[in-house]
C-alpha cells in the first residue's frame, strides 16, 4: 500500500449513520476548489464538500458514494467526509431519486409570495434538494448496477 507502513484511512458519516469507515489507497471527490486526490501523508486540508460522488479505492476495487453537500477534511492519514446523505451508487433506487427531483420541482413551481428573503431561502433550500436528487440519478446511471 503506502511506503514505510503508512496507511491512508477513510470515514463516510451521516447524522444517521457511519456509511464507511476503513483502510485506502486513494478517496477522490469535489470540494470547494474542485475535484481532490488524496493519498497517504496528503497535507491537512478543510473543505466544503459539493454535491457529487466520492470515489474510494481500496485493495484495486472503487466505491463509489453519491455525497450531498458537506464538509470534507484531512489529517492524520484521515479524511473524513461529513453529508447529510450518502448512499451507495449500486443502492440508489433511480426511481425515488427521481421522484425526489420531481417533488422538488413542484415545490419551485408552487413557491408563494411572502418575506423576501424567507422565500430565497426556501427557493435556494428545495434547489439543494432538487441537485441532491438529480445527482443521486447521475451516479446511479454512471456507477450503478442497473
Amino acid at each position: 500500500m503506502a511506503d514505510e507502513g503508512r496507511q491512508l484511512f477513510c470515514r463516510v458519516i451521516t447524522p444517521e449513520e457511519v456509511i464507511f469507515d476503513g483502510e485506502v489507497d486513494r478517496v477522490i471527490a469535489r470540494i470547494a476548489d474542485g475535484e481532490i486526490g488524496v493519498l497517504v501523508d496528503h497535507a491537512p486540508t478543510i473543505s466544503t464538500l459539493e454535491i457529487g460522488d466520492t470515489r474510494i479505492l481500496q485493495n484495486d476495487e472503487t466505491l463509489v458514494y453519491a455525497t450531498s453537500d458537506g464538509f470534507f477534511k484531512v489529517s492524520d492519514n484521515l479524511v473524513q467526509i461529513l453529508v447529510e446523505e450518502a448512499i451507495a451508487a449500486g443502492e440508489i433506487d433511480v426511481s425515488e431519486a427521481e421522484g425526489r427531483v420531481e417533488e422538488a420541482e413542484n415545490d419551485l413551481s408552487s413557491l408563494g409570495e411572502g418575506d423576501e428573503e424567507d422565500v430565497e431561502q426556501a427557493r435556494e433550500e428545495i434547489e439543494r434538494r432538487r441537485r441532491v436528487g438529480e445527482n443521486f440519478v447521475r451516479v446511479a446511471r454512471k456507477y450503478g448496477e442497473g
